[in-house]
């Protein structure tokens, strides 16, 4: 655990006031991302046997009303952890209808490109902010059928998701302003 707060540190590169240096932190983010692709793989594997033993103790007429629980948790750390690694390789769902209209126009493509980060940059940041607030005003705030777990530790996960997602926005904003568009120099 250690190597993954050391990597979030050196991916974030915090020093001296700025919040993130693309040039010393790329290549450890490269690696968070690696990082976060296998932690959301294995969860995912956890899900999917928390939910194949929900049906089968249902099949069974077992009460095991936490397996409910313990499958809305993984699946809320698995989307929060799996967010910077969309944002990271630029997979996600996006209407480009207009944009489109206009690929052969750098320029214009690019405007498109700044206004969307804007609305990003923006989201993220609100993100960031209420989950440090909610993460702490739920910090104590116990979930009955997972004992040890509160609602803190889940908004805790969406405040760790949510500043990689600002790492991984900030990296993808530099490769288009850049023109490098391959994944290496990311």
């Amino acid at each position: 655990s250690k190597e993954i707060f050391r990597l979030i540190w050196k991916a974030l590169a915090i020093r001296q006031g700025f919040p993130l240096s693309i040039r010393r932190g790329a290549g450890e983010l490269k690696k968070l991302i690696q990082i976060l692709e296998n932690v959301c793989a294995f969860l995912l594997c956890l899900l999917a046997l928390s939910v194949l033993f929900q049906i089968i103790a249902r099949f069974m007429r077992i009460p095991a009303t936490w397996t409910t629980e313990v499958a809305r948790s993984l699946f809320h750390i698995i989307v929060f952890l799996g967010m910077p690694i969309i944002i990271y390789e630029n997979s996600q769902m996006a209407v480009t209808m207009v944009k489109d209209l206009f690929k052969h126009n750098r320029v214009v493509t690019l405007v498109f490109d700044i206004i969307s980060d804007i609305f990003v940059y923006f989201l993220l940041i609100t993100l960031i902010y209420g989950s440090y607030n909610r993460t702490i005003a739920e910090w104590n705030t116990v979930i009955p059928s997972l004992p040890g777990i509160t609602s803190g530790h889940l908004y805790l996960v969406m405040l760790i998701g949510a500043v990689l997602m600002l790492a991984a926005q900030i990296a993808r904003t530099k490769i288009y302003l850049t023109g490098k568009d391959k994944k290496e120099d990311c």
